[in-house]
Order: structure tokens, then sequence, then C-alpha cells
């Protein structure tokens, strides 16, 4: 009941916000420049950020690989041993 309440609530506040923007458009064009701004401002940091987490992500990658395998390696030899108790 009260997630109810509480979505109910959320989606009548973005309801608000939308017609209010839709309203006064003025205001969505502002909030375009001022996102603009902030963007072209910090543009430098921004791509820097998304290289290291691109970075990041390469590295993970490569060591998810390194440990299959390993574990293909393992499996192989575990498989190429004959058993001693036969």
């Amino acid at each position: 009941m009260a997630t109810a309440l509480a979505l109910s609530t959320t989606h009548n506040k973005s309801k608000d916000t939308m017609s209010i923007l839709a309203k006064y458009p003025v205001i969505t064009f502002s909030l375009g420049l001022a996102a603009g701004f902030l963007i072209h401002k910090y543009r430098k940091e921004i791509i820097e950020s998304a290289t290291g987490v691109t970075e990041k992500g390469k590295e993970f990658v490569l060591q998810q690989k390194e440990k299959l395998s390993d574990v293909i390696a393992e499996t192989r030899e575990a498989d190429e041993t004959p058993d001693e108790g036969s």
C-alpha cells in the first residue's frame, strides 16, 4: 500500500514538472543552455573519466579471459590424467 502511494506521488510530481515545462518552454531552453555550458566547461574531465572507465572495462575483460582459460586448462588436465582408483 505504501509503495503504491509513493509511486503515485512520484508520478504526480513528474506529471506536474512536465506540465510546467510544457507551459514555459523558456525554462526548458534555459536548462538546455545550462547543461550545454557545464558539459562544455567540464568536457576534458568528462572525456578523461570516460576513457578511464573504458580502460578499466578492457582490463576486466582480459582478466576474465585469463581466468576462463585457466579453468579450461585445469579441466583438460583433469580429463587427461587417468583415474587412480580403476
